[in-house]
């Protein structure tokens, strides 16, 4: 995977809030409440609310989804569904869900972490 689809996939993992460290290593998050993907699956946000968040606050990352019309309309398929059926879909993809409880400590995905966070924390306001 080289570098630029690599943040894209990271970036759509952290757009619900969503795990900017999906693809480097780190620490897991001892928390589970207080997981990213407990933040994914249990956002109040649609879709557009995300997507909104996204332009404003990675406006780089948003084109590139806008790009990947497929990727985009999956991203918009899971946040359609309810926190339960979310949850369902995480827990069949258990290296994913790995990845979304794995908490950078260095290098890029730190900030990208950062970003989903500030999306995830302020996609209500739009």
């Amino acid at each position: 995977m080289n570098v630029s689809r690599a943040r894209l996939h990271l970036g759509i993992a952290a757009a619900g809030a969503l795990a900017a460290a999906a693809l480097v290593p780190g620490i897991a998050s001892a928390d589970p409440a207080d997981t990213d993907s407990a933040r994914l699956v249990n956002s109040t946000c649609s879709f557009a609310q995300i997507d909104a968040a996204m332009h404003d606050v990675t406006p780089r990352l948003a084109a590139r989804l806008d790009q990947a019309p497929e990727r985009k309309a999956q991203l918009a398929d899971f946040f359609s569904k309810s926190p339960a059926d979310r949850q369902a879909v995480l827990d069949s993809h258990p290296q994913l869900k790995t990845r979304l409880e794995t908490v950078p400590t260095e290098g890029p995905a730190v900030e990208w972490r950062a970003k989903a966070l500030t999306i995830a924390d302020t996609c209500g306001n739009y």
